[in-house]
């Protein structure tokens, strides 16, 4: 469950600025299929760490992914954990 401190960070100015940073450093693309975001129903911004949750590195904790290429990877983990 995500905590209520997240869900308002995600929707903070703080937050969009860093989004928007890191789908330009991705050229607007997903990383791991390479489509252009503009082709896709979802972006989304993906965490590779929570640790910095707020302190985020533009380029070391974020990569932007389209919506099927970002649960694939939560499958993953998710699957890994089990």
């Amino acid at each position: 469950m995500r905590s209520k401190e997240y869900e308002a960070y995600m929707r903070s100015p703080a937050w969009q600025k860093k989004r928007e940073e890191r789908l330009a450093v991705d050229d607007f693309k997903c990383v791991m299929c390479g489509r252009p975001l503009s082709k896709c129903k979802s972006v989304q911004i993906h965490h590779v760490t929570y640790s910095r949750l707020g302190n985020e590195n533009v380029l070391t904790d974020l990569v932007s992914l389209c919506g099927s290429c970002h649960r694939k990877i939560h499958n993953y983990y998710n699957r890994k954990q089990a």
